[in-house]
């Protein structure tokens, strides 16, 4: 039985392209993993060339939308860590820095498992 995934059923050359000479624009026609069909535009010399860039900028797309959040989040835990070494320093009791680790490891699983339940 073949894997499912994503296919190109289906490609038509629309128009040269306006402003790049020598491109053109394809309409390509995608069965998505759940049966249903999308039409997204494409550009390239050839109609191999315009699904390549197609597929490029879908991965980059995944690839940049998913190390947009790893600064941001590292640097949340960063500041948590922070306040409670501090507040573990000022108040003279350790359990300050326990509580804001804890904090973050319970955190960093709670987002693990949403993440892996919205993508089922």
């Amino acid at each position: 039985m073949p894997k499912e995934r994503r296919r190109a059923i289906h490609c038509e050359l629309i128009e040269a392209s306006k402003t790049s000479p020598g491109y053109f624009k394809y309409q390509i026609k995608i069965r998505e993993k759940d049966g249903s069909e999308t039409i997204v535009p494409a550009y390239g010399k050839d109609m191999q060339d315009a699904i390549e860039r197609l597929l490029w900028t879908e991965r980059v797309e995944v690839v940049t939308n998913k190390n947009a959040t790893i600064p941001i989040f590292v640097g949340v835990c960063l500041s948590v860590v922070c306040f409670s070494g501090a507040l573990s320093v000022i108040q003279n009791n350790p359990i300050w820095l326990l509580a804001g680790m804890m904090t973050i490891i319970t955190t960093v699983v709670v987002i693990n498992r949403v993440d892996k339940y919205l993508k089922k």
